[in-house]
């Protein structure tokens, strides 16, 4: 009975392993998604005397992403900074602080102090979800 529960667990652990790999964010590739709380956060960097706003993508599980450069391999994160570069869509992400929200966009991986998550995405589309 206990070489099976070790097979079994074994099998389990490497399905488990196969279904994160599956679900990583493919660096600097466009249409990605992922989904949860957008936030707003104020971030202060002192050696500078700056203060940034930012938008954090609390996510509803966590997210991987993969990559050919070394920032854009992320094991694990529960959150993404979205940003987007024309104003309609900015305005779009305001409107959604404190909503569930689905995101579509290019990630890849923080790689410098105006990054505030370990994956940041340009945000092309935003979709509010229902309230569950």
């Amino acid at each position: 009975m206990n070489r099976l529960a070790a097979i079994g667990a074994f099998i389990a652990t490497s399905l488990a392993g196969a279904a994160a790999q599956a679900a990583c964010l493919k660096a600097n590739t466009p249409e990605q998604t992922a989904e949860g709380r957008l936030t707003s956060v104020q971030v202060s960097i002192p050696d500078y005397r700056l203060k940034e706003q930012a938008y954090i993508l609390r996510l509803k599980s966590d997210a991987c992403l993969e990559g050919s450069d070394e920032y854009d391999k992320v094991d694990r994160t529960n959150r993404i900074h979205v940003y987007a570069i024309d104003d309609a869509m900015r305005k779009k992400l305001h409107v959604a602080v404190g909503k569930m929200v689905r995101v579509s966009g290019s990630p890849f991986g923080e790689e410098n102090l105006h990054h505030h998550a370990p994956i940041v995405m340009s945000v092309s589309t935003i979709e509010t979800l229902p309230a569950k």
